[in-house]
């Protein structure tokens, strides 16, 4: 389970927020441009400190303001899906999936099988030689979300990873990241901004306003506007 409570103040507001996602949960963040949604996942992962509060996952502290803990990213078992993809352009997709591996110093034959296995998995068999760039966009986002999961996380995180997607590969990617979370029975953020990702991929709904939780509850109940900033229509 993760557990956060953190505050952050940012130029135009000052964050504030608190939640939980349970083992084999996906929770859907939501929020205008500028709400604090990726600040939410940077402040997870370790790319930003808060001012004050604490991160648990499973029992760990990943960071704690009063005692100064804040573990580095690598430490922090999180696979990271970032908007863009973030594939090295200049790796093959199977270098791309064992790249944090490698990193971990795996032995060559684990990281092969493993390897093998995403590839499979995200239907990337007969792309294992192609360069990322290469690739399209759903290609390049299989090949993304393989690369964070190969590392066995304890939580994955996505922000808007269907941002750039066609229909096709949207169901896709959505269909892969149910499975996994499902079968390795992690805690998963995706950050979106779009009504209908939310209901199609998210058990839970958290809609961030300014830095604060504005609406929280189940897909099937995410009322048409906020009361306050109007974020969604």
């Amino acid at each position: 389970m993760l557990e956060a409570a953190f505050t952050k103040k940012l130029r135009d507001f000052t964050m504030d927020l608190s939640f939980q996602v349970r083992d084999g949960e996906i929770l859907a963040l939501m929020g205008n441009n500028g709400s604090g949604k990726s600040t939410t996942l940077n402040i997870i992962a370790g790319l930003l400190v808060p001012d004050t509060g604490r991160v648990r996952l499973n029992g760990t502290l990943l960071s704690d303001h009063a005692d100064g803990l804040s573990l580095p990213m690598e430490d922090r078992r999180i696979g990271y899906v970032f908007q863009n993809a973030a594939a090295f352009p200049h790796l093959s997709v199977s270098e791309n999936i064992a790249y944090g591996l490698r990193a971990r110093g795996l032995p060559r034959t684990e990281i092969s099988e493993r390897v093998g296995q995403l590839m499979d998995m995200m239907h990337l068999g007969d792309l294992a030689d192609v360069r990322a760039a290469n690739l399209s966009g759903g290609q390049k986002q299989r090949t993304a979300l393989a690369r964070a999961i190969a590392i066995r996380p304890a939580l994955l995180m996505m922000d808007e990873p269907f941002s750039s997607l066609d229909v096709e590969s949207t169901i896709g990617v959505k269909e892969l990241t149910r499975t996994i979370v499902t079968k390795m029975q992690i805690p998963c953020i995706v950050v979106t901004h779009r009504v209908a990702d939310s209901q199609e991929i998210g058990d839970r709904v958290i809609v961030l306003c300014s830095g604060k939780k504005e609406w929280e509850g189940s897909p099937r109940e995410i009322p048409d506007t906020c009361t306050v900033c109007h974020c969604h229509g």
